[in-house]
Formats: structure tokens, sequence, C-alpha cells
């Protein structure tokens, strides 16, 4: 059963969104991918340079979601192909591969991103693109944030 999350990308919606960053621009677009199982979730930056015909991948590694990004490869179709330039710490790196690659395929082919694997183990996986808070304007990359509209520091505030 899909339920609507505010900021979800639909299935067939994800490669639109990672493949087309306005080109030039240093920030590009962000996407939060949730495995709603098991709570982890890895946000990623796609950035497209002037005159680069491939998409960058940049992988979030510090709790700055606006600045600690770290390059980590370049977008081929489905795939994300790790660079040997990449700046990322490689076991985030190899993480990300994993997760995009997985996510990607699925949402190229039409198949479901919730569901249940061979074995009966139910599988979800959201794919939320940078929201903003309501209150202050920062970018949002926590699920639950996304959810909401509001940053952990507003949200708390906003419950006082």
């Amino acid at each position: 059963m899909t339920v609507y999350t505010p900021g979800a990308l639909s299935a067939n919606a994800v490669l639109t969104y990672a493949t087309s960053p306005k080109e030039g621009s240093k920030r590009g677009c962000t996407m939060t991918i949730v495995n709603d199982v098991s709570g982890g979730r890895v946000t990623i930056r796609f950035r497209k340079p002037t005159g680069f015909n491939r998409v960058l991948v940049d992988v979030m590694c510090g709790s700055d979601n606006e600045e600690d990004y770290a390059f980590a490869g370049t977008l081929h179709g489905t795939e994300l192909c790790l660079s040997a330039r990449g700046k990322c710490p490689i076991e985030k790196a190899k993480a990300a591969k994993a997760i995009v690659d997985w996510t990607f395929k699925r949402a190229a082919s039409g198949a479901p991103l919730e569901g249940l694997k061979s074995d009966g183990t139910p599988f979800s996986v959201r794919c939320l693109h940078e929201g903003r808070c309501a209150c202050c304007g920062r970018k949002l990359t926590v699920p639950e944030s996304i959810d909401t509209g509001l940053g952990p520091v507003c949200g708390k505030k906003e419950e006082v």
C-alpha cells in the first residue's frame, strides 16, 4: 500500500529529478532516500557543472545539510559510478552506491519501491526531495522534518 508522504517523489519521478539539476548550479538538487523498515537513510546532491555531460553525485558526510557534501562519483543511467577522485569516505560512498543503484533500477523498471521480498520480509523506500523549513527557510533532509515542513530546531519552538 502506497502512503502519500509530503516531499516524497513518485517512483516514476525519481530519475527525472536526479538527472535534471540546473546546469551550472553549484548546489544542484538534493534527495534523501529513506529505508522505512530499517530507518536508514542517505542524502545525496546531484549537480551538473556547465558544459559537463554527466550528473555529479555528492553524498552528505556530516551534519551540516548545506555544506557537508563530498564528491562520490557520476550518474550513468541508473548506476552511480564511484570515482577514484571521490572525496567521500569509501564505506559511505559504497553504501550510497548500493542504495542509489537499487532504488534507481527499481524506479526505471516501474517496480514498486515498497512491498515484500521473496522471503516475505517487507521493504519500503521513499525518495524525498529537498524541502525548506516553513519558519526559517533552511534546507530539510531529515525525513521527519520533510514530512512536517519544520526543521528540528523550529519544530521544538512550535511545540512550546
